[in-house]
């Protein structure tokens, strides 16, 4: 500092002085800017604001001139400019008390600095949990409302993006990327599960439309006018169940039953058709007066309608014209035969009742005739008895005769179409020849044909069916061989390893990753031919049993091991101290993982039983955290109290010092109570403040004793005995003889002016100043000011000091 003052105000001295000698005063500390008090070199202070203009200017540069500027605006101008927390330290140290511009300048500056610093200290905390929270949530498992929480942890980073490194910024989108990424597919399984429940529910309803459409056939016949609607539901049905079947995986039942009921509406719709093709010439035959069962019987083979619909009435009386028959005579026979005969006709009835309700045809033929054999046996009176029933019996029989008669060959003929149509389709082999089975089954069901050439046409259909389908299941057959040899290499691989394997020292998560992968490979190795897998299938089976008893006694032995673990949680939930009870959790957390294998239904029960220990764990932790917020609530409320007393304090001006240790003390009190961060700061400054104001006031107390005894010293009042004891050796600490020198001297060290007459002498005492290098403290002023008191006071004679010369030397112990 002295170098700077040499090199950039070497005519300060010279002006100045002269400037002081003439006028006995000195420039002020505070003058406004512009307004330089008079006797400055205006040269030096155009040097000082052309430096300070210059935009390379050091911060050293800046802080001397904050405290030696010649004029107010520069050292005002100077203090703005710093920033270095170091300088401005400085500065704020040597301009208290004499430059109260710069001094508020830079204290402002300090201030903001530190709430930079703070605010910087905050928003890297925020960023480095933001970092620790993305991480997490990139890989925690618990997925309840995850969207919602990435959301929300997108939101708060893009609040505190500007405020990270690159680094940080990587890994926080990397992170939050990978949740996106999750969030997406998450999102992706929400609406195939809900488009599958969808088109599932779609399914059902079509069957269930179908199914009720024709259970309503069942009991009520369909009229021909509804033809078109039932063509019309058929059509948007079919694109319904495609809709609903496409890209889904679609059960075999249900896609049969399907099948089944759209088969059987079609059947209805096809029956109304040709019921309406030849209504004329049903009207005719209904309305005849004479029947004629032979053309009825050709109508309603023609007409073929759907067994499992109800007759409409004109088919019931067409049905019934066609089963007309002439009675045959009935034999008699002796008393006895006919009671037997009566018995074998009786049972006989009753065995055609029951075929009949049963539905079968054979046997209802063949007892129809020994009952109408028996009864033509019997007189005319017994016989005649008999007639009226077997007649109902004998017609139900027909009817039952006819209706299977008349659907055979209808039937037939659509399984002739079905097959050509499939045998043009391009399928799965496997489905078309199930689909040919399943054709060929019906064909069996209704009892072959007698027709042959709808019988050959039948089975040329389906040889061309199967043609495409004989060469996939002979090189079926060669890949039943390769997949059986695949099987007996898994078993000789299993039995090797089950020979080799030391189970007492095992890695037991590679074994349980041999069975799923033997179970895997097996489950691959299909088809196979069934008789030659039995014996490979039950080696594979006792393999495997005996390689998952090995793995079942390890997973039993681990879950025991788990459950122990849950227990010891449960056991810290109520454990003190709770940091000790966190870092046991933590522990067994570890131990959790190092835990082998295990079931996986039973690790999901002891994991949610051991998550919900340690929650309750760290739900203290948070409740703790809830106490200590509200305590330090309570505490910055108090806090607050005591702080408006110590500002009103300060802002007195004729604050008494009986105040300032109740005041320190309560602050004292209110800092060590679990106030907030920046209220704690704020009671650590203000309790400093009080202590410096307390300094102030001890200082200006023990000033106007100093003053009190140079007054008595002066006037003769003074005796020793009333002076400090260490003052005799302070005074010998300056060699001060001249009492003129003392004044001169204490006015310079409290920065008061001399008078005209005394700025030689003053000169002379400021440049010994600074060859001797005389820069002190305030705090040093004070000591160096006691010393010429105690000079004053104890060493010089009285006869020198008179009463102009005390009143100087009082006013230089005043303050500035």
């Amino acid at each position: 500092m002295a170098a700077f003052i040499q090199r950039l105000f070497q005519k300060r001295f010279t002006s100045a002085t002269s400037q002081d000698n003439r006028s006995g005063t000195r420039p002020e500390a505070n003058n406004p800017p512009g307004k330089e008090p008079p006797g400055v070199d205006q040269d030096t202070i155009d040097r000082q604001r052309t430096l300070l203009s210059q935009p390379d200017c050091s911060q050293q540069t800046l802080a001397e001139l904050a405290i030696e500027g010649l004029a107010a605006d520069v050292r005002l101008e100077a203090a703005r400019g710093l920033t270095d927390t170091e300088y401005l330290q400085q500065v704020q140290k040597l301009a208290r008390g004499k430059d109260k511009g710069v001094y508020q300048q830079v204290r402002q500056a300090l201030q903001e600095l530190r709430r930079q610093q703070e605010k910087t200290r905050a928003t890297n905390e925020a960023v480095a949990a933001i970092v620790r929270q993305a991480e997490e949530l990139a890989a925690t498992r618990d997925t309840n409302l995850y969207e919602a929480r990435v959301q929300k942890l997108e939101q708060r980073w893009q609040s505190l993006e500007h405020a990270a490194d690159n680094e940080t910024r990587s890994e926080v989108l990397s992170a939050l990327h990978n949740c996106r990424l999750r969030v997406r597919e998450m999102e992706q399984e929400r609406q195939a599960r809900a488009e599958h429940q969808a088109k599932q529910v779609q399914r059902q309803q079509t069957l269930t439309l179908l199914q009720d459409t024709l259970e309503a056939f069942e009991a009520e016949p369909p009229a021909v006018n509804a033809l078109p609607s039932l063509d019309a539901l058929q059509r948007t049905q079919e694109n319904r169940w495609l809709e609903a079947t496409r890209e889904t995986d679609v059960a075999r039942q249900e896609q049969k039953d399907y099948e089944q009921r759209m088969v059987a509406l079609r059947g209805v719709i096809s029956a109304l058709g040709r019921l309406s093709h030849h209504q004329d010439e049903l009207d005719q035959l209904t309305k005849a007066e004479s029947p004629e069962p032979a053309r009825a019987r050709q109508l309603l083979a023609q007409l073929d309608w759907p067994g499992a619909v109800a007759l409409p009435e004109a088919l019931q009386v067409l049905a019934r014209t066609a089963s007309v028959r002439t009675p045959q005579p009935t034999s008699q026979a002796d008393p006895e035969a006919q009671r037997q005969q009566l018995e074998q006709l009786d049972k006989a009835v009753a065995d055609l009742e029951e075929a009949l309700e049963a539905r079968q045809l054979k046997e209802s033929r063949q007892l129809l005739k020994r009952a109408q054999s028996l009864q033509r046996q019997l007189p005319e009176r017994e016989g005649t008895r008999y007639r009226a029933r077997l007649q109902r019996l004998g017609g139900q029989v027909r009817e039952l005769g006819d209706w299977q008669g008349f659907a055979t060959t209808p039937k037939q003929t659509a399984l002739c179409e079905q097959m050509e149509y499939l045998a043009e389709q391009p399928m799965e082999p496997e489905a078309k020849a199930e689909r040919i089975q399943e054709l060929q089954q019906e064909w069996r069901d209704l009892g072959g044909s007698s027709d042959r050439d709808l019988w050959q046409r039948f089975r040329a259909a389906s040889d061309r069916a199967f043609e495409p389908c004989r060469a996939y299941f002979e090189a079926r057959s060669d890949l039943k061989k390769v997949h059986l040899q695949k099987r007996r290499s898994i078993c000789d691989e299993l039995e090797r390893y089950l020979e080799a394997t030391d189970w007492s020292e095992v890695d037991w998560k590679a074994a349980e990753q041999i069975e799923k992968t033997a179970r895997q490979e097996w489950r691959e190795a299909w088809p196979v031919e069934f008789r030659d897998n039995r014996t490979i299938q039950k080696a594979f089976d006792r393999l495997m049993n005996t390689l998952s008893g090995h793995l079942d006694e390890e997973r039993s032995r681990n879950e025991d091991r788990k459950q122990a673990i849950v227990d010891q949680a449960r056991e810290l939930v109520d454990h003190t101290p709770l940091t000790e009870a966190m870092d046991k959790a933590k522990e067994l957390q570890q131990q959790w993982q190092a835990i082998g294998i295990t079931r996986h239904r039973e690790d999901r029960k002891l994991w949610k039983a051991f998550r919900a220990a340690c929650d309750a764990i760290f739900a203290r932790r948070e409740e703790q955290r809830q106490q200590k917020a509200q305590a330090s609530t309570e505490a910055d409320a108090a806090a607050e109290s005591d702080l408006a007393k110590a500002r009103h304090w300060l802002d007195t001006a004729g604050a008494e010092q009986a105040d300032a240790g109740e005041i320190l003390e309560a602050l004292k009190v209110a800092s060590e109570t679990p106030v907030s961060g920046n209220l704690k700061q704020s009671l650590r400054a203000t309790r400093k403040q009080v202590k410096e104001r307390l300094d102030q006031l001890g200082r200006q107390a023990q000033m106007r004793q100093w003053q009190q005894w140079i007054h008595q010293r002066q006037a003769g009042e003074l005796t020793p005995t009333q002076l400090p004891a260490h003052w005799p050796d302070l005074s010998d600490e300056t060699d001060l003889h001249d009492p003129r020198e003392l004044v001169v001297l204490a006015e310079i060290h409290g920065g008061h002016a001399s008078p005209e007459e005394d700025q030689s002498l003053r000169m002379a005492l400021q440049v010994r100043r600074l060859k001797q290098g005389f820069e002190q403290a305030q705090g040093d002023q004070a000591i160096n000011l006691e010393a010429l008191a105690a000079r004053w006071c104890v060493a010089l004679d009285r006869e020198s000091l008179t009463p102009e010369l005390s009143d100087r030397l009082q006013r230089a112990m005043e303050l500035t």
